[in-house]
């Protein structure tokens, strides 16, 4: 919880309203905040609590938080678009379905798609780790399913090209996040799929 120090002592309840509140507000204090580095004053302010009781409450400070609301939000994308691959039966409409459901949750919480694909680019180093680990997540699922639901005769695609297809979804998905566009990501499906080359010919890259 937030009101636990780096040494584990805690110093509020589980049931904290005000740690709670500062919990939920990481994201908007991040959107706040814009290129600047998340404070304690912008999490008060986005939570709607005094700047003096923030301190007591998190006395762990903002980046913690912030770092914490990270890890959390991109755990629930993660595990939502693995999901997916269970809503189609081919591999391109697997794809599909699950980059669908991640625009969609994205759209529905411009916030949380700001926090986690704009903010580890304009974070701090903490932020852009997490960010990688991951991303390293995106690509070894990707690997997984390739390898279950292919025909034997189809190609898989290496390891090298899987990386750039999740490096370029996170990129087109966090340009577009940045520029106020969030709810329309739904709509947007055809163009992130194209940057990523979701559904590009299966061909290995080539030196």
């Amino acid at each position: 919880m937030l009101s636990e120090v780096l040494s584990g002592a805690q110093t509020c309840s589980p049931e904290c309203f005000t740690c709670a509140r500062l919990r939920a507000a990481a994201a908007p204090a991040v959107l706040m905040a814009g290129d600047a580095r998340v404070t304690l004053s912008h999490l008060a302010a986005a939570a709607g609590v005094p700047a003096s009781t923030a301190a007591g409450h998190c006395p762990e400070g903002a980046g913690a938080v912030i770092a914490d609301a990270y890890r959390r939000a991109s755990g629930e994308l993660f595990v939502e678009y693995a999901a997916s691959f269970r809503m189609a039966d081919s591999w391109s409409e697997k794809l599909g379905a699950a980059l669908q459901r991640l625009l969609r949750r994205l759209a529905a919480e411009p916030a949380i798609a700001h926090l986690c694909f704009v903010a580890p680019m304009v974070g701090d180093a903490e932020l852009r780790e997490i960010r990688e680990a991951y991303r390293s997540r995106y690509v070894e699922l990707l690997a997984t399913e390739q390898d279950r639901h292919l025909d034997d005769e189809e190609e898989l695609l290496p390891e090298l090209q899987l990386e750039m297809m999740v490096g370029s979804m996170f990129r087109t998905i966090g340009t577009l996040v940045a520029d106020g566009r969030a709810p329309e990501l739904p709509a947007m499906l055809e163009d992130v799929a194209f940057s990523a080359a979701v559904f590009e010919p299966r061909v290995a890259l080539t030196a």
